[in-house]
This record gives structure tokens, C-alpha cells and sequence, in this order.
């Protein structure tokens, strides 16, 4: 009784023989949505009520006699019937297609979301492609995640660029991501990479080896704000992915957003670097120097670890900028900071001080160990020749330097006093020497130590002849331990 796809069947059920069915097969009958059944009823039978037809799951009733017209009647009810079950049908498949769709746009909505509320929460780029990574997975199988950003260089036609690449690499998979961002920065820039530095991005709790890129698929997409490229997004996936055109539009927008948080964070990291560092010299500026020496002095306070500062200051530098012009002067500055730098550790902090005063916070480090690293930095300044313009010959410069350590008790405004003092010594007994401050009980000299101080340098000046009996009077000798170059003077 069953009919072919598109066609309707119809039984007539004389409603004798259907009251004399089973209560069971009339149920399994009802349940048949395959027929449509027509009820017959006898013309001596009594009438029945709409609802009760249909409750019985007939669509109509028919009294005999059967006539022509009673039988199109019945089949036209029929048709409409099955017209109307064929439009609520396909409004249920529209219906369900249209909540398929807003399931996914939802769920694009809500991944967006999550994307740009935990992108924005941070102004650390570290933090946001870290972010990015972990998020990014619910979208496709990404094994490993990487980014480049890059500004015209200062000096050059070149950029200068800030790769993020995944830690804990070997060698030739660094090399090799390493070339992969920047030939990316190359061809998104259009420019050459001048000058370029690395940054690790942090490795996940569960930390899985990162493979070359030439392991996978590396998905390379641009990171622009107002039209202007400023980065490149590195993504690697197995090397069959395939993605669908929901995939790739969600991807887009999510990169979007992530464009867009990340340079607020580069331009916010690039502004507090401004504020936090020297414009000539690019190591810390006053500022950040007493703020950094107030959180180590607190820590010392805390946890007493011992706390050194070493003060340094270019000998007779108003010369250099009399002789060979201001220009020459700004290039030994920078000169001096980068030698400044080198052999420190990430905890030390040097900065410039102000003119031709620089300074370096040394934490946990102990009197003599800033000692060791003074001297240390005395004689490479005094060994090197500055450049000085388009002078050829170079400069030779010495410095002097005074050293003090924080005891228990002091502040790093009697620090500083302290280190400051002893750099006065330094340059009043004939510059070009390290001048160690000794320890005190509590760093804060009274108005009668620095009356004797003043007074002792009085002399000093008056009568330079007697520069090695001076010298006694101010402690000047031979610690050990300090090197055995230049004399110091321990106060």
C-alpha cells in the first residue's frame, strides 16, 4: 500500500472492519504515516464527530452510497492534506537549517569573543600569542605558533625586527624559524631586515617538542591596523590540512582582532620604553633608575639579600664636547653605555644618571663583588678608544667610579648618597680610580662626617704634592680581593 516518493496512498476503512480490529493494530496502524486512510461508514451507521475521526487517524469520513462526488470530495481533502504536511515539512527543514546556522554563527560570535576578550585583557605581547596559540586551537590543529614585528630601523634603509619564536628549540630548528620570519617580514615589507632580535615565547604547561617549519604546513598571515603592515602572524598545521570557507572566515576576522590588540601593546611596550629609557643612550633613564633602586631596596629590606650600586663618571668630559663638538660627546655616551652593558647580568640594571653620570644596581651582590665589577669596568673604559665623529685617532677616556652596598636599616636615598660620596672621593684624589664605601651600621652620614670630609678634600686640592699622605689619611690601600691595578679608597 506503500507508494513511491512524491505519491500519496489512500485506504478506505469501512468503520465495521476497523471496530472489529484489535486495539493493538489499530494503534500500530495509527502510527503508519505512510497511508492516509479514509473512513466509510454505513448508511445506517450513526454519525460521527470531526474530532472523533480524526482522533481515530482517518483524514475524512464518507457515508455510503459511494457517489463521483463524494469520492473527489474525500480526495481533495486528501490533497490539501498532504499539501499542507509538504510545506510543514519544508519549514521544519528551513527551520532546522536556519538554527544549524545561527548554532554556528553563534559559536563563531562566542569564539570571536573569547579571542578579543582574552586578547585585550593584557598590553604584554608575550601574552596575547600565547593566548592566541592556546585559543586558536579550537579553530584548527595548530602545532606550533610564532610572530614577527618590525619598524624602519634608526640608522639605515633597513627594518629592524622582533622575532617570537617557540623556546626550548635546537639549533637548526631555530635557524630555521628564525630565516622562515624573516624572509615573511621581507616579502610583507618589502624591505630587508637590517637588525633583528628574539624573544621566547613561553613554553605550555605540557611542553611538546616544536619541529621545523619545513615540518608542516606554515600558514603566514599579515597583521595590519588602517592599512599598514606592521607584523606577520606564523601559524604551523599538519601539511594536509584543508580548510573550509567558514574556517577561513573565522580565521580572518580572529587575526583581525589579534592585529589590533597586538599594536596597541607594541605601540604601549614602545611609549613606556620611551619613558622608562635615555633617548641618547637607550639604557634607563633618572626615573626609572630611583624607581627600580626603591623595589630593590625593599626587596633587600625583605629578604636581606645583599644590594651594591656602582656610580661612574666620565673624567674631564666637558673637553670632549669643547674640542670635538657635541656630536663626538653623544657618540662616547652611547659608546659608554654600551660598555656598561656588557658582562652584566638581566638582574643588574645600569641607566644613565644624568650628563655624563651613569649608574648600575647591582642586586645581590655583595661590597667586594661591585668592587671586582668596578674595576673590572674602569679598565676596559680606560683600554678603549671612543670613537669621536670623523676624528680618526679616537679618544681615550678614563673614569671614575665610587661603589657602596646597603646595610641593614638603609634606604636607596642613602645609597646613592653613599656611592655619590665616594665618586666625589674618586674624582678629588685624581680620577681614574674606583672608590669603595665602607660599611656603616646604618648608611647616613651626620653633618660631623661630612664636615671632616669636606675638609679632608680641602686639603687635598690645596696641596696635590702630598697626594700619597692624603691618600693614608682618607684610607686609601690595597683590599684584598680588589684587584691589584689601581688604588681605592675605602671610606
Amino acid at each position: 500500500m506503500r507508494g513511491s516518493e512524491g505519491q500519496t496512498q489512500a485506504a478506505w476503512v469501512p468503520w465495521s472492519i476497523w471496530t472489529s480490529l484489535p486495539k493493538n493494530r489499530r494503534e500500530s496502524c495509527g502510527k503508519d504515516d505512510g497511508v492516509r486512510r479514509i473512513l466509510l461508514l454505513d448508511e445506517d451507521a450513526e454519525l460521527l464527530e470531526t474530532e472523533e475521526v480524526l482522533a481515530e487517524g482517518f483524514v475524512t469520513a464518507v457515508r455510503a452510497p459511494l457517489t463521483r462526488f463524494k469520492v473527489r470530495d474525500a480526495l481533495l481533502r486528501l490533497r490539501e492534506m498532504d499539501s499542507l504536511s509538504a510545506d510543514l515539512r519544508r519549514k521544519t527543514e528551513e527551520i532546522a537549517l536556519e538554527r544549524e546556522l545561527l548554532v554556528r554563527k553563534s559559536n563563531h560570535l562566542s569564539f570571536l569573543n573569547r579571542v578579543l576578550s582574552r586578547a585585550t585583557a593584557t598590553l604584554d605581547p608575550v601574552t596575547i600569542l600565547v593566548k592566541a596559540r592556546s585559543d586558536l586551537r579550537y579553530l584548527l590543529p595548530i602545532t606550533a605558533l610564532s610572530a614577527a614585528f618590525w619598524t624602519r630601523a634608526e640608522h639605515g634603509p633597513g627594518l629592524s625586527a622582533e622575532l617570537y619564536m617557540p623556546c626550548l628549540l635546537s639549533p637548526p630548528e631555530s635557524d630555521e624559524w628564525q630565516q622562515a620570519l624573516i624572509e615573511a617580514a621581507e616579502q610583507k615589507a618589502g624591505a630587508k631586515v637590517s637588525e633583528y632580535r628574539q624573544i621566547c615565547l613561553t613554553p605550555e604547561r605540557k611542553h611538546k617538542p616544536v619541529l621545523a617549519p619545513s615540518a608542516g604546513r606554515l600558514l603566514v598571515l599579515p597583521l595590519s591596523v588602517g592599512g599598514e603592515n606592521f607584523g606577520c602572524l606564523a601559524l604551523m598545521t599538519v601539511k594536509n590540512l584543508r580548510l573550509a570557507k567558514d574556517q577561513v572566515q573565522t580565521l580572518n576576522a580572529c587575526v583581525n582582532h589579534l592585529a589590533l590588540a597586538l599594536r596597541n601593546a607594541l605601540l604601549y611596550h614602545q611609549v613606556k620604553i620611551q619613558a622608562d629609557r635615555d633617548g641618547l643612550t637607550k639604557i634607563g633613564n633618572r626615573r626609572s633608575f630611583e624607581s627600580r633602586l626603591a623595589d630593590e631596596a625593599v626587596r633587600h629590606g625583605r629578604y636581606d639579600q645583599p644590594l651594591s650600586l656602582i656610580l661612574v663618571d666620565l673624567d674631564h668630559f666637558k673637553l670632549v664636547n669643547d674640542i670635538h663638538g657635541h656630536p663626538a660627546g653623544d657618540e662616547v655616551l652611547r659608546d659608554m653605555a654600551a660598555l656598561l652593558g656588557e658582562g652584566l647580568r638581566s638582574s643588574d640594571y645600569p641607566a644613565r644618571y644624568g650628563g655624563e653620570e651613569f649608574a648600575v644596581i647591582l642586586p645581590h651582590t655583595s661590597r667586594e663583588q661591585a668592587a671586582l665589577l668596578a674595576e673590572r669596568l674602569r679598565q676596559r673604559v680606560a683600554e678603549r678608544v671612543f670613537r669621536a665623529g670623523a676624528s680618526k685617532a679616537g679618544l681615550n677616556i678614563t673614569v671614575s667610579v665610587g661603589v657602596a652596598s646597603l646595610a641593614s636599616g638603609g634606604t636607596s636615598q642613602d645609597l646613592v648618597l653613599l656611592a655619590d660620596q665616594a665618586l666625589y672621593v674618586a674624582k678629588n684624589n685624581g680620577r681614574n680610580r674606583v672608590v669603595l664605601a665602607g660599611p656603616r651600621s646604618l648608611l647616613q652620614p651626620g653633618e660631623a662626617e661630612a664636615r671632616a670630609l669636606d675638609e679632608s678634600l680641602r686639603l687635598e686640592s690645596e696641596d696635590r704634592g702630598e697626594a700619597e699622605g692624603q691618600d693614608k689619611r682618607l684610607g686609601v690601600g690595597r683590599e684584598a680581593g680588589l684587584g691589584t691595578v689601581q688604588d681605592r679608597a675605602v671610606m
